[in-house]
């Protein structure tokens, strides 16, 4: 969900870090796990516990190709494949959910001849000659299945190639409403869609006030960082209800370039400043490659790590408003071929080494903090217990794109 391109970039150097088992598929119906979650695989909304696994949604798409050459030239072909879900969000007391399901729509000579996302026939937005737009259905559900599904913003679908994205990211408090980022290769927006058979959406941030890398939401924060090439960087307080415009605070000293994934805890921002290497594969400047935190009271800066193997990492990966905590993963690639999560304490001002290694990523963390969901290469889960370090890996999943825990009382 962060930096996409950087984060892509930094995958190929942990590929080696997945353990060997998760190369093998196994049947999903076997998937347990120690706390109950929501998972997204080809085609499956999977609700997941310690009793085994559930289908909450399941789709397929039918497409079809007419070859340009070769023996079958000018001949039709039609296939069938699963849905591409991305992008999940939960809201843990009541098991509510959304989704983003990705069209590709009609490019060249393959046509989408249908949608059915359980057992229900999905029309999405068309041109004026009738061929299928490219962009992304938003989906809401609970623990029964489906509630809704609904095309968002008409401007996030196009014809002409140009990638557009529809990201559920957060509920608000009460589960009434979805954040979701909207974006581009050059624009990004947020807006709020209501929960329902008939999804409504307000803007609660235009475009142009945050770039195309966005900004984190933090389970439990009221506030945000968005960051913009003109704007500069500035914190913004979200509207509680999420019907209303969030509030933008003045332009920081803080310059945009180079500073990935902050966040807000509290009164602190916390956040990765990358750097880049000369020609001896050293990292320029002072601030190259250090982890910071920024007194939002004081305006006082301080590192509290630097990144000694790159100039560069995925910066910060999770945080916990409650437990005031900042989670990242740092590549090891060159001595040990393995990837390290570490947590940092903001009250102690400390960093400890976590047990768990060879992730790639947090899907989720429990509102408490205690709780992790982590993944792999090939998409594989391992829930992470932070209290008592021990990880618990769920097998028979495989090609996991998203997953939230669910805190069912």
């Amino acid at each position: 969900m962060h930096d996409i391109l950087r984060s892509t970039v930094l995958s190929a150097l942990l590929a080696t870090s997945a353990t060997a088992w998760a190369e093998t598929p196994v049947s999903p119906a076997a998937t347990v796990s120690p706390v109950p979650l929501i998972a997204l695989v080809p085609g499956k909304v999977l609700h997941i516990d310690s009793r085994g696994s559930r289908t909450l949604a399941d789709c397929e798409q039918v497409e079809e190709h007419r070859m340009l050459g070769g023996p079958d030239k000018g001949k039709l072909f039609r296939e069938t494949e699963p849905c591409s879900f991305w992008y999940l969000a939960v809201h843990p007391p009541t098991g509510r959910w959304a989704m983003g399901v990705s069209v590709s729509g009609d490019i060249g000579t393959t046509r989408l001849v249908s949608m059915t996302l359980s057992g229900r026939k999905v029309d999405v937005p068309t041109d004026k000659a009738g061929r299928a737009k490219e962009g992304n259905l938003l989906v809401m559900g609970d623990l029964e299945g489906v509630v809704a599904i609904t095309p968002g913003v008409p401007a996030q679908w196009t014809s002409n190639q140009v990638q557009h994205s529809q990201r559920p990211e957060l509920f608000t408090a009460d589960g009434s409403r979805v954040l979701v980022a909207n974006g581009t290769l050059t624009t990004a927006d947020w807006w709020s869609w209501s929960f329902g058979p008939k999804p409504e959406g307000v803007r609660v941030l235009p475009a142009h006030v945050t770039d195309t890398a966005s900004n984190d939401l933090v389970l439990g924060e009221s506030r945000t960082v968005v960051r913009h090439e003109r704007g500069g960087v500035r914190v913004a307080t979200l509207d509680p209800t999420g019907t209303k415009p969030w509030k933008l605070g003045s332009p920081m000293k803080q310059n945009r370039k180079g500073l990935l994934t902050p966040v807000v805890l509290g009164d602190s921002m916390i956040f990765y400043r990358e750097g880049t290497q000369d020609e001896g594969m050293n990292c320029e400047g002072a601030d190259s490659a250090t982890y910071r935190r920024l007194d939002l009271r004081t305006g006082q800066e301080k590192v509290w790590r630097t990144h000694e193997t790159y100039c560069s990492g995925f910066g910060i990966a999770a945080a916990s408003a409650r437990r005031r905590t900042a989670y990242f993963i740092e590549s090891n690639y060159f001595s040990t071929g393995v990837s390290q999560l570490y947590e940092y304490s903001l009250d102690g001002d400390e960093v400890r080494e976590l047990k768990a290694q060879g992730m790639e990523g947090v899907h989720d963390i429990s509102e408490d903090g205690r709780t992790l969901v982590l993944y792999a290469r090939g998409g594989v889960l391992n829930v992470y217990d932070n209290d008592t370090d021990e990880s618990a890996w769920l097998s028979g999943l495989e090609k996991v794109t998203d997953a939230g825990l669910l805190d069912l009382r």
